[in-house]
């Protein structure tokens, strides 16, 4: 029996001790999902919570057709794209407005460079569409597999290749409006926010 088919078996028998495994082994994954594939109009810490209820409530249905995190990830992204229309619909119609970084005026040099870094490489994962920005995330910030981003995605492995493709190329130019190089592209990404590297 494989460690997710046991971890399954005891989330849908209730044990605590599945529980507390699933959440440990996933948290920082799907936290990093919701910070890059949400976007800075989101709060992540509530779209992950929410990814959590949502699984825990279907875990009864999962039929082992998928990795558990493929499935997770599955989850993660329905909740993502409906938080995002409900949050475009919002600043459409004034109810929201765009958040701004921090106050930083304390802080070390260091930090307000990392966080300023942080919002360009998100500003420039908002450039793109929803499908290449998932491919840009999963292969190139957290290092997946083009094969198993495809079963991810439910898409060809062509397809994702594509998709990438078109968004490093989008990505880069709006990185370079922007003013951020490459080397620190690399330190603004390298920071643990979830996922794997």
């Amino acid at each position: 029996m494989s460690d997710d088919q046991a971890l399954i078996e005891g989330l849908q028998a209730g044990e605590p001790w599945a529980f507390d495994q699933f959440y440990r082994r996933y948290a920082d994954q799907v936290l990093g999902w919701a910070i890059r594939m949400g976007g800075p109009n989101l709060d992540a810490e509530d779209i992950a919570q929410d990814v959590f209820t949502v699984a825990l409530r279907k875990i009864n249905g999962f039929r082992f057709e998928s990795a558990l995190s493929t499935w997770l990830y599955a989850i993660t992204r329905n909740l993502i794209s409906n938080a995002r229309r409900k949050s475009r619909i919002r600043r459409w119609v004034g109810l929201d407005s765009v958040p701004e970084l921090p106050d930083f005026s304390d802080a070390p040099d260091e930090v307000v460079q990392q966080a300023r870094r942080r919002r360009i490489v998100q500003d420039a994962l908002e450039t793109l569409a929803d499908s290449p920005r998932e491919v840009l995330v999963l292969m190139d910030l957290e290092g997946r597999s083009a094969p198993e981003v495809s079963d991810m995605l439910g898409v060809p492995v062509g397809t994702i290749y594509s998709r990438l493709h078109y968004a490093r190329k989008k990505f880069a130019k709006a990185l370079e409006r922007q003013g951020l190089g490459k080397a620190e592209l690399l330190g603004a990404v390298s920071a643990p926010t979830g996922g794997r590297r």
